[in-house]
C-alpha cells in the first residue's frame, strides 16, 4: 500500500512540472479546429447554383440547380410542392428547390435559371397559298353524217314479265371500332444515377436513391440494399401517393472513402523511462471497415521511451481500403530523481463527515482527494496560509470506503498520502514538530499538528525505493495527466 502511496506522490509532481506544456498543445488545438470550422461551407454544406443555363426541352432534376459539397447530412432534394421547372419556353424563369437533412431540417433554395433555344429544333414552314386549277377545255361532238342509210325496221318482240324481286334491306353502315384509352400512367419517382453509398451504412434512406415527382409522394425500401460488400449492386424502391404505386429499381454502388477514426488514450501520456509501448495501446482507433491496423510512421514497433522528457511521434490508422488517418501523440517520459515530499495530510475526525473532510497540510498547496477504488477525483482544494483545508466532495463516501489525500504546491513539492476511510479512525495518531520537505531517500518523518486542537492526527511516512523498470509492480505502469485550475493531478493506471 505504501508503494502505491509513493508512486502517487511522485507522478503528481510530474503531472505539476509538465503542465507548462499543456497551453501549448491547447492552442495548437484549438487554432487546428478554428481552420477546419472555417471550411464549413454554410450549415450543411450546400448552395443554390448561379447562372444556371438548360437547353431547351431538357430533363432537369433538382441538382442542376445547387451545389452539394458535403454528404455528412445526406440532403435529398426536391422541387418543392412536386412543381418541376419548365424547360418547354426559351427564357429566364425561377424554381425553388426543398433540401431535407438527416438531422431533420429543411432548406429551401430559390434559384434563377436560364432556357436555351435547341439549335436542333426546326421551325415550322410558311403556310403555302393555294393555287386555283385552270378551267378544262370543253370537247366539240363530231357532227352526224349526212343523209345516213334507212334502218331495216325490227319486229318487236313482246316483253316477258320478270318474277318478282324480293326487296332487300339497305345494309346499314358499320360505325369503326374506337381503340379503348390507354391508361394514364403516374410517374410517382424517378431513379437517380450515379448513387453511392459508404461501406457498411446502416442509415440509408430510399430517398437517396429516388426523386419525387409530386408532393407527399411516401417512400419505402421494396428490397433491403446491400451495404457489406464493394461494387455495384441494385435495390427496389416503393413510391406511394393515395392507391398509385410505383415501383423503382435503382443502381448504386458501394465505396469506401472513410478514414478511420483515431484518438489518444490520454490527452498526455506519461511513461517510465524504458517502458515498452506498442502503437495499439496508445491509441483508440475505429473504422466502418471493422478493420484498422496502427503503426508507428517512422517504421518502430516500439514507443521510445529512452530519454527522460516530452517527446512525440506520429501514429498511422489504415483500413482494409488503404484509408489512412495520422495524429500527434503527445507523451513524457518522467524522471524521479530529486522529488521532494512534504509528511502527509492531517484528518480532523471530529468535524468530518461523508461529504466534508477538515484538516491540516502544508500551508498554500493545492490538497486532493481521490479514492482508493475508482481513482476517481472527489475534491480539490485550495490550503489556507495557516495549512487548515476544508475539502467538500463531489459525492458522499460510503461506510467503510477509503479515499487518498495529497497536497501539492506551486513549485512540485508533493506530499505523502493520507488513507481516510470514512467511519473509521484507523489512521495512526503521530505528533510531529513541524511539516518539512524531504526527500525521496529520507527517514521516517513525523509533522506537527497545525494550531488546531489535538483532535488532528497525521499519516506517519514510510520510506520504500521506487519500483525499477522491469520489476513485476513497475511493469505497464503509467500516469495519467489531469490538468485542474493550472495543477496537475496524476492518477495511477495499470495496463491491461
Amino acid at each position: 500500500m505504501y508503494m502505491k502511496e509513493k508512486t502517487i506522490s511522485i507522478m503528481l509532481v510530474c503531472g505539476l512540472t509538465f503542465s507548462t506544456v499543456s497551453p501549448v498543445f491547447a492552442e495548437e488545438m484549438t487554432s487546428q479546429q478554428d481552420t477546419q470550422q472555417q471550411l464549413v461551407l454554410g450549415n450543411h454544406g450546400i448552395e443554390a447554383k448561379q447562372n444556371v443555363q438548360i437547353t431547351q426541352g431538357r430533363h432537369i432534376t433538382p441538382t442542376d440547380f445547387v451545389q452539394i459539397y458535403s454528404q455528412k447530412y445526406k440532403p435529398q432534394l426536391t422541387f418543392k410542392d412536386g412543381v418541376v421547372a419548365s424547360t418547354e419556353t426559351v427564357g429566364t424563369f425561377e424554381t425553388t428547390i426543398v433540401a431535407e437533412y438527416n438531422d431533420g431540417t429543411t432548406e429551401e433554395f430559390t434559384v434563377s435559371y436560364t432556357i436555351l433555344a435547341d439549335p436542333s429544333i426546326t421551325p415550322d414552314p410558311d403556310p403555302v397559298t393555294p393555287v386555283d386549277p385552270e378551267p378544262e377545255t370543253p370537247v366539240t361532238p363530231d357532227p352526224e353524217p349526212t343523209n345516213p342509210e334507212p334502218e331495216t325496221p325490227v319486229t318487236p318482240v313482246q316483253p316477258v314479265d320478270p318474277d318478282p324481286v324480293t326487296p332487300v334491306d339497305p345494309v346499314k353502315p358499320v360505325d369503326p371500332v374506337k381503340p379503348d384509352p390507354k391508361p394514364e400512367v403516374t410517374v410517382l419517382a424517378t431513379a437517380k444515377t450515379n448513387v453511392t453509398v459508404e461501406l457498411n451504412d446502416s442509415a440509408l434512406l430510399p430517398s437517396q436513391f429516388v426523386s419525387r415527382n409530386a408532393h407527399n409522394v411516401k417512400l419505402s425500401f421494396n428490397t433491403q440494399p446491400v451495404t457489406n460488400t464493394l461494387g455495384t449492386h441494385s435495390v427496389q424502391i416503393l413510391a406511394s401517393k393515395g392507391s398509385a404505386t410505383q415501383t423503382i429499381t435503382v443502381n448504386y454502388t458501394v465505396v469506401d472513402t472513410t478514414k478511420p477514426f483515431i484518438q489518444p488514450q490520454e490527452d498526455i501520456f506519461y511513461v517510465w523511462p524504458n517502458d515498452e509501448w506498442t502503437a495499439e495501446e496508445l491509441v483508440t482507433a475505429t473504422d466502418n471497415s471493422g478493420f484498422v491496423k496502427v503503426y508507428f510512421q517512422n517504421g518502430q514497433t516500439l514507443l521510445d521511451t529512452t530519454t527522460p522528457g516530452a517527446h512525440s511521434t506520429v501514429i498511422v490508422a489504415e483500413d482494409a481500403n488503404g484509408n489512412i488517418s495520422t495524429i500527434d501523440f503527445q507523451y513524457q517520459v518522467i524522471s524521479v530523481a530529486g522529488i521532494m515530499l512534504y509528511s502527509s495530510p492531517t484528518v480532523n475526525f471530529d468535524k468530518s463527515t461523508d461529504t466534508d473532510i477538515y484538516g491540516g497540510t502544508e500551508p498554500d498547496t493545492t490538497l486532493f482527494v481521490i479514492t482508493e477504488d475508482s481513482e476517481e477525483l472527489l475534491a480539490e482544494t485550495r490550503v489556507d496560509y495557516s495549512g487548515a483545508y476544508h475539502a467538500v466532495l463531489s459525492r458522499p463516501l460510503q461506510p467503510g470506503e477509503t479515499a487518498y489525500l495529497i497536497a501539492v504546491d506551486d513549485n512540485g513539492g508533493v506530499s505523502d498520502v493520507t488513507h481516510y476511510t470514512y467511519g473509521s479512525k484507523q489512521v495512526p495518531e503521530v505528533k510531529a514538530e513541524s511539516i518539512v520537505k524531504s526527500a525521496t531517500d529520507s527517514q521516517t518523518t513525523a509533522a506537527t499538528p497545525n494550531n488546531d486542537p489535538s483532535n488532528e492526527v497525521v499519516a506517519t511516512k514510510v520510506d520504500k525505493d521506487l519500483p525499477k523498470t522491469g520489476d513485476s509492480n513497475s511493469k505497464g505502469l503509467t500516469v495519467i495527466g489531469l490538468l485542474l485550475s493550472a495543477t496537475a493531478l496524476l492518477y495511477l493506471r495499470k495496463r491491461s
